[in-house]
């Protein structure tokens, strides 16, 4: 995916499911930043934009630099883009809803498990 910076942020916003006063705030920047980022009026982040972005949401920073390689990166491990995608939305869920979800995979892991016997 080479294109501009806007475009990109614009695409993790969505791919995220995430609202740009809620990202703002996630990465420690205020919303008019955000905001000329995606204008593409700022065309030169700090670099401690892209460190947040990058810590915050598991993202590859080459690839929000300059658009290459995978979306998402999870530190020692190489997992496929779906399973990164899915574990930087997981991220975004507040702690109650993560339990919820940590039960529902359990569930069906002792589903599969024991229809496997």
């Amino acid at each position: 995916m080479k294109n501009s910076l806007a475009r990109r942020l614009e695409y993790l916003l969505a791919n995220l499911g995430i609202k740009q006063q809620d990202f703002a705030k996630r990465v420690d920047f205020t919303q008019s930043y955000i905001s000329q980022i995606l204008k593409g009026s700022k065309a030169n982040p700090s670099s401690r934009f892209y460190e947040a972005v990058c810590r915050e949401f598991s993202v590859n920073i080459k690839w929000l630099y300059e658009g290459e390689g995978k979306v998402y990166t999870i530190p020692g491990q190489d997992l496929p883009s779906l399973d990164a995608e899915l574990l930087a939305k997981y991220r975004l869920l507040p702690r109650t809803e993560k339990r919820m979800i940590d039960e529902i995979i359990n569930a069906l892991l002792v589903k599969n498990m024991s229809s496997k016997e």
